[in-house]
């Protein structure tokens, strides 16, 4: 009996060896098949009106007083210029007015693009674009000066939905793109939202465990109930020769 079981284990390690090459070395191949995600993306206002993508990080950039920051919705790599600007030409004044932020505060003027049907997910309308000013403490950073004027989901570092939009997902993989789509610049409202302490949304998702771990665990399982069997029949085996 142990020798025929001796193949069927054989073959059960052989299967554990390769699933984590299968199952874990497929992620990385299919990520690289995607040149383009949908995601979020931060801009800065410079003189004269024109955007500079921001490359370090919502959470590492604290605007100063009377900045611009603008975010745009959208499909994009991730460095310009494969990334799509807000489509905007409000200025600071025209979101905030000129009246100074109160003392130890300070004001950053925001607009939220969540681009168009070309950009959004699959079956979902964007929202329309939006402005608001945000007047929040001096060392606040980019996260945080959005934070006071709108929802925000924000994982692992990373501006996942904005006034609920989108409500799900994370920098997804926009696989059927081959070039950013080209659009024009909108009018958007300027409320000139005095907006201050909403709170963030925050997203607490959990998941199981990955399947690769799944079927790894399972695999070992069987190894481990094999070779007990074997080891016991082997015993017996060694008794009854005795």
């Amino acid at each position: 009996m142990a020798d025929r079981l001796r193949p069927i284990l054989i073959a059960l390690l052989t299967a554990l060896v390769a699933v984590p090459a299968l199952v874990l070395g497929a992620a990385p191949a299919a990520q690289a098949d995607s040149q383009y995600y949908l995601y979020w993306s931060l801009w800065e206002e410079q003189p004269g009106g024109q955007w500079q993508f921001n490359e370090s990080g919502a959470a590492a950039l604290t605007p100063a007083d009377g900045a611009l920051n603008g975010w745009r919705f959208g499909i994009g790599g991730f460095a310009a210029p494969d990334v799509r600007a807000p489509r905007t030409t409000a200025t600071f004044e025209q979101i905030c007015g000129k009246d100074p932020a109160p003392a130890g505060q300070k004001k950053v003027a925001e607009v939220i693009d969540p681009g168009t049907s070309a950009d959004a997910p699959s079956g979902v309308t964007p929202p329309q674009p939006l402005t608001a000013c945000a007047t929040v403490a001096q060392d606040a950073n980019a996260v945080q000066a959005l934070q006071a004027v709108a929802p925000v989901r924000y994982e692992n570092g990373l501006v996942c939905g904005i006034e609920g939009y989108p409500a799900t997902g994370c920098g997804d993989p926009a696989p059927a793109a081959t070039a950013v789509p080209v659009d024009s610049p909108t009018e958007i409202a300027s409320p000139q939202a005095q907006a201050a302490g909403i709170p963030s949304s925050s997203s607490s998702e959990t998941s199981g465990p990955p399947p690769a771990v799944i079927a790894i665990a399972g695999l070992a399982a069987v190894v481990a109930v094999a070779a007990v069997f074997i080891a016991r029949r082997r015993s017996g085996s060694s008794g009854d020769g005795s």
